[in-house]
């Protein structure tokens, strides 16, 4: 599989039927938390990515903030049916999230609506490494 962003994936045969099917925009927030929420993770690397056929397609990079944030990440997706009747059409994504000092790497799927803030909450755990046998730090 081809690893490409966004604005190389723009100039691909696929974009143009990519983006009329995801002629909206939605929004994801992620916040990156231990100790059920009160301790935020900063310096967490996010990365949100499709895959399109031959493509991992990255729609975006980046860290958590000291408050263990990342604001406003725009994605294309169907714009919202407001009818009762009909399911909401959504636009599904991968996540993952990874920060050397806490557990493995973490993923996530995401379906994103247009016009929709979606939340993506990440609960990390420290890597505690025990070293000796505890009795004195050895």
């Amino acid at each position: 599989m081809n690893i490409i962003s966004y604005e190389e994936f723009k100039n691909t045969d696929l974009y143009e039927d990519f983006i009329k099917e995801n002629d909206d925009t939605g929004n994801l927030k992620v916040q990156v938390f231990t100790a059920y929420g009160a301790i935020p993770i900063q310096n967490t690397n996010i990365v949100v990515y499709k895959d399109i056929e031959e493509y991992r397609v990255v729609f975006f990079q980046g860290v958590t903030d000291i408050s263990g944030i990342i604001s406003d990440i725009k994605l294309p997706a169907p714009m919202m049916v407001t009818s009762n009747e009909e399911t909401p059409i959504y636009t599904v994504y991968n996540m993952t999230a990874f920060n050397a000092g806490y557990e493995s790497l973490k993923t996530y799927t995401i379906g994103m609506l247009g016009g929709v803030n979606v939340i993506q909450y990440v609960k990390m755990m420290p890597n505690v490494e025990l070293e000796g046998d505890g009795t004195n730090g050895n």
